[in-house]
């Protein structure tokens, strides 16, 4: 994706191949709400600094969305292996699982990073400028569009790994980060509205 347009990414994405899809989509929308809130520091007297940080994570975000892609057209190769003996069929097993496990890793990590947004929000609602409140409310909602998306991407890979204590970890982590972000993500953007409605 990275020397694609954003139309032509777009354009794959609305067609029947099998990736870009989702994971790679979360992962965009993660990278955007990473640029809105680099952008409101720009804008905001005596915390610019951050905003050289967040991009540091926007491009983090950027970059897990061309490995979803990647990966998952690694999985799609290796369920083309052949499986006629009992030895093909035994190899093929094996890889199947070891690139789910791949591919539920990358969306699990965009999930965890996705919680280092949330104290440049934090900052941005005490200090940031507030002429640009709403663009910090687009973060957060874009913020928590792309962790469920990542959650989402995580559970859909579980589904078909057998490794029972891999699926625990994983599954039990992502919830968690899953409902801190959710609640985060609430109550900030109740804040935003607040001080909109005053």
């Amino acid at each position: 994706m990275r020397d694609r347009k954003i139309l032509e990414f777009l354009e794959d994405l609305s067609s029947s191949k099998p990736s870009p899809g989702g994971g790679s989509a979360g992962d965009l929308i993660l990278s955007i709400s990473a640029s809105l809130i680099s952008m409101v520091f720009s804008l905001s007297k005596g915390i610019e600094n951050y905003s050289d940080e967040v991009k540091i994570l926007r491009d983090e975000f950027f970059n897990l969305s061309i490995e979803d892609e990647d990966v998952f057209n690694k999985v799609m190769d290796v369920y083309k292996l052949p499986k006629n003996s009992e030895e093909e069929k035994k190899f093929r097993r094996e890889k199947i699982e070891e690139v789910l496990k791949n591919a539920t890793e990358i969306p699990f990590k965009a999930l965890k990073l996705s919680k280092k947004l949330i104290p440049y929000i934090e900052i941005l609602l005490k200090d940031g400028n507030k002429n640009a409140i709403s663009d910090v409310g687009v973060a957060i909602l874009s913020l928590k569009s792309g962790a469920i998306s990542s959650y989402l991407n995580v559970l859909i890979n579980l589904k078909s790994i057998k490794d029972i204590e891999f699926i625990q970890k994983i599954k039990s982590e992502a919830e968690k980060i899953k409902r801190e972000i959710e609640e985060f993500c609430e109550k900030s953007f109740n804040e935003v509205l607040n001080y909109l409605n005053q």
